[in-house]
């Protein structure tokens, strides 16, 4: 009877230290779990200047907005080189390399330079670009000494781990701007519409549909392919001004409804670039912010809207109220699976400093550095930017909630 009651107390010391053991080995599972890799997206930057010297306070504001393991714009404009005016060419936005420096201050630390206005300097403008940014020791995909360059997957290692980027434009793409095999420029994925390569400029007939160039639809597929393999986590960066078969500038004249929505060939690529390896598709060019799907558990961010918008005054086709307010995101991912996707409402200043320039474009004058600045929106202007986001989501089965200056997709039911 002794030896059965020691059997008894020894059997439920075993089993105590047993779940001992099972709960420390889960609170050491847990407890291991690597932090998520965060990613913040903002609209795109035609930023002119440096607003470090010009705008020194809003420095301060913009700061904690960007934060993230990784943080990424587009920069949509050229680095003036030595030499070079700001003249140069009808409709140019020209940088100091100050500019470039201020968005790595801000934090940025990730770059697409694939734009309409990336060969608005020529071969020139392209190479002082790439030579500011790489001064600067920040990653950058786009555009390159030539097409192999310009397509090729640029790699961001942060302790969380490695996030490539693949960047391309389509539309307004000045003649000679897209990179060849010997020849610097811009990573172009050409359209064709109505028999003709559609470059947003000019009427095309209704049929045939865009549709992507095949031999750059392939490259630009290759190279996701690519990144696929080699990074934790891929983001596809489009900048496009090719709606239907209208001109681009026709639709903001006109203030036509297609502005407000991605083109249904759009929607069909991004998708091929998901099914391709892409974890995240972003694009800009609108400029102002358009609707987002969820595609295979994958983000889709047809339009970011505008970060910082430092557009010449003579420009008044991009003056209507919701070009100059956006929304910056920021996402949370545990290896592939997305974890949360939030969002910040902002709100750009339209005046500047100083006298504006009505009639010259080229004037980078006091009011031009200081114009399109961001700050948070707040109250009423913050619920009605997320309220405008939400309405814009729904068609793509999206669902966001609003809760006073913040907004987040509903990803799982639990949300």
């Amino acid at each position: 009877m002794k030896n059965n009651k020691m059997k008894f107390q020894r059997g439920r010391l075993a089993l105590a230290a047993g779940c001992l053991a099972m709960v420390f080995a889960f609170g050491v599972a847990a407890g291991s779990q690597k932090p998520p890799l965060t990613i913040t997206l903002a609209g795109e930057s035609m930023i002119r200047s440096d607003i470090r010297v010009h705008s020194p306070g809003a420095v301060a504001a913009i700061k904690p907005l960007l934060k993230g393991d990784v943080v990424f714009t587009n920069f949509e404009g050229t680095v003036l080189g030595k030499g070079q005016s700001p003249s140069t060419g009808n409709d140019t936005f020209p940088s100091s390399p100050g500019a470039i420096a201020a968005l790595k201050t801000l934090g940025f630390n990730l770059l697409a330079l694939s734009d309409n206005h990336a060969f608005d300097l020529g071969v020139r403008g392209i190479r002082s670009t790439l030579r500011t940014v790489d001064s600067l020791h920040i990653v950058h995909a786009g555009t390159g000494e030539n097409l192999a360059e310009a397509s090729a997957p640029a790699y961001l290692h942060t302790p969380q781990g490695t996030v490539a980027l693949i960047s391309m434009a389509s539309g307004l793409i000045p003649p000679g701007g897209m990179a060849t095999a010997t020849q610097p420029g811009i990573n172009q994925l050409r359209v064709e519409a109505g028999g003709k390569m559609n470059n947003a400029n000019t009427f095309l007939p209704a049929e045939p549909g865009n549709q992507p160039y095949p031999p750059d639809k392939e490259r630009i597929l290759n190279s996701i392919r690519e990144a696929r393999r080699h990074a934790d986590l891929v983001i596809v960066y489009q900048h496009n001004h090719v709606y239907r078969n209208i001109p681009f500038l026709t639709i903001f004249d006109e203030e036509l409804p297609q502005r407000l929505v991605p083109p249904e060939w759009i929607r069909k690529w991004t998708h091929e670039e998901i099914d391709a390896g892409a974890d995240i598709v972003v694009m800009h060019g609108a400029p102002l912010v358009q609707g987002i799907e969820i595609y295979h558990g994958h983000p889709i961010f047809y339009d970011l809207g505008n970060f910082i918008f430092q557009m010449p005054p003579t420009n008044t086709r991009m003056d209507e109220a919701m070009i100059w307010e956006g929304v910056i995101a920021h996402l949370a991912y545990q290896g592939r699976k997305l974890e949360s996707v939030t969002f910040q409402p902002i709100a750009l200043n339209k005046l500047g400093q100083g006298e504006p320039d009505v009639h010259n474009p080229h004037d980078i004058n006091l009011f031009l550095k200081t114009r399109g600045i961001p700050r948070p929106a707040t109250g009423i202007q913050a619920h009605f930017i997320l309220e405008r986001l939400a309405g814009m989501c729904r068609p793509f089965g999206t669902m966001i909630e609003v809760s006073g200056d913040e907004a987040k997709i509903r990803l799982h039911s639990g949300d």
